[in-house]
């Protein structure tokens, strides 16, 4: 069951200690991963305020029987924001002419999978699901509201793994490791 992280905080009788501490459980499946500790460390410490502040919205993949039982397990989750994605000087002019008809388009509004994490007790293929849900909220995202392009940063060991999800190489992320995919929703 997917659990908007806004809905666990607007309910009256919502305990944040009890959900900080739910939350501090989340383990990547990958946890030795380069960018593990980002995301765990961002579910822990930053979900709640990011979302109080409208910055992103996350999303909680929860486990159906742990919360039949009153507990709150979390399979995975995935973070949303609408960002304005910049355009390096040295991009290639014809994935913007693709884009938008303009080689010297300098950045446009665009969908962000701010973060995707697979939990060690989710099954292998859940991380599929998690994108594909994502990919839907932001579907549906475009319907109300337009926007054709949703991006994420990735190491380039995954780089492989998005591509297969349709993914493209848009550019290398600035002052870091990571590079920037893109896909046409």
């Amino acid at each position: 069951m997917v659990q908007a992280l806004r809905q666990i905080i607007s309910l009256d009788d919502y305990d944040e200690a009890s959900l900080t501490e739910a939350l501090s459980t989340f383990e990547c499946a990958h946890p030795d991963m380069e960018d593990s500790a980002d995301v765990m460390r961002f579910l822990r410490e930053d979900a709640i305020a990011m979302e109080r502040a409208g910055l992103t919205r996350t999303y909680l993949l929860v486990n159906d029987g742990a919360w039949a039982d009153g507990r709150l397990q979390i399979d995975g989750y995935f973070s949303l924001a609408l960002k304005i994605l910049n355009f390096k000087n040295n991009i290639d002019g014809e994935i913007l002419y693709e884009l938008f008809g303009d080689r010297d388009k300098h950045n446009c509004p665009a969908y962000l999978i701010g973060q995707l994490a697979r939990s060690q007790s989710a099954p292998q293929g859940a991380g599929r699901q998690f994108l594909n849900t994502a990919l839907s909220y932001i579907a549906n995202a475009s319907d109300l509201v337009g926007g054709r392009i949703v991006y994420l940063d990735s190491l380039p060991e995954r780089q492989q793994y998005y591509q297969s999800q349709g993914f493209r190489f848009l550019q290398n992320k600035h002052k870091s490791r990571l590079i920037q995919m893109y896909r046409i929703i």
